[in-house]
């Protein structure tokens, strides 16, 4: 989990947008740390422009030298978020600055942390996170209505690095399903790489590699439950026994769970021949997709 300088430059453009008002509350999935920053300019900045907006900041001056230098050369970003006056908790498999125990595998947030955060940060976590689901159910819980969630994500490269890669079309999929905005998406080069021996001996053609991220920035309009999207790009109909599958004894739909299928009807409130009116409109409009079960 990594910050960097130009994580900086984004929190204070959320902040001067008014995204992120000073002195929020911001929850942090995995303890990030910061690099690239030892000559402490970045950070120095950051703290300036929080102590001209919010009392409870303080001056980069008014920190020990010694400090702030940890802090910079790889600490902790929460210690610096601290500093410039915000409420930081993190969430991790190990113990750092103001940080619960908390395995997104299997854990979801309790009572004390549902809808309190103004900003949720996911700084290269959910990606090593098997169960992403259960990852992203997380974040949108911990999230206030009208909250942001920042992520700074692996979209290619990062080879032997984590689990998963997400590109755009993850959140495009995503955000429509659960009434996020967004504010920002970008795509970012990273360091270029010889690719491992083992990689060529399994036919890996290229010599290098480029690590690609992506950022995506929103926010939580709706106090609805997260709904799980499918991607249906690829589809063509719906199966005639889908609805009976899903109505049958022996395969249920888990308790609170709701489903988005890429229209705007929601999967427990909509009739089988509702759905496939929907479809067929789509179907003649030269969209291809179809629902299959699962």
């Amino acid at each position: 989990m990594g910050s960097s300088p130009k994580t900086l430059e984004r929190l204070k453009h959320l902040t001067a947008t008014g995204a992120l008002p000073p002195g929020s509350s911001i929850c942090d999935i995995g303890a990030t740390q910061l690099f690239g920053d030892k000559d402490q300019q970045a950070s120095r900045a950051f703290l300036s422009f929080y102590a001209d907006r919010f009392p409870g900041a303080k001056r980069p001056e008014d920190v020990p030298p010694e400090a702030l230098q940890k802090i910079a050369d790889n600490g902790f970003l929460g210690d610096l978020l601290l500093l410039a006056g915000f409420q930081y908790k993190a969430l991790d498999i190990f113990h750092a600055t103001n940080t619960i125990l908390f395995d997104l595998n299997i854990h979801e947030p309790g009572p004390g942390l549902i809808e309190q955060f103004d900003l949720v940060i996911n700084l290269g976590t959910t990606e090593h996170v098997f169960n992403q689901l259960r990852a992203f159910q997380t974040i949108h819980t911990l999230t206030k209505i009208n909250g942001v969630c920042y992520h700074d994500l692996p979209m290619a490269g990062y080879l032997n690095h984590a689990l998963y890669r997400y590109d755009p079309l993850f959140f495009s999929t995503v955000l429509p399903a659960n009434r996020y905005a967004l504010l920002l998406q970008e795509v970012t080069l990273g360091a270029e790489h010889a690719v491992p021996d083992a990689l060529k001996t399994m036919g890996y053609r290229n010599a290098t590699f480029t690590d690609v991220g992506v950022e995506v920035v929103y926010r939580r309009t709706s106090s609805d439950p997260f709904r799980v999207p499918m991607e249906t790009s690829t589809s063509l109909s719906i199966d005639p026994a889908f609805e009976k599958i899903v109505q049958s004894d022996l395969v249920r739909m888990p308790t609170n769970a709701d489903v988005h299928y890429g229209t705007s009807l929601s999967f427990d409130s909509v009739s089988f021949v509702d759905l496939t009116r929907v479809w067929i409109s789509r179907l003649t409009q030269g969209v291809r997709r179809r629902i299959s079960p699962r």
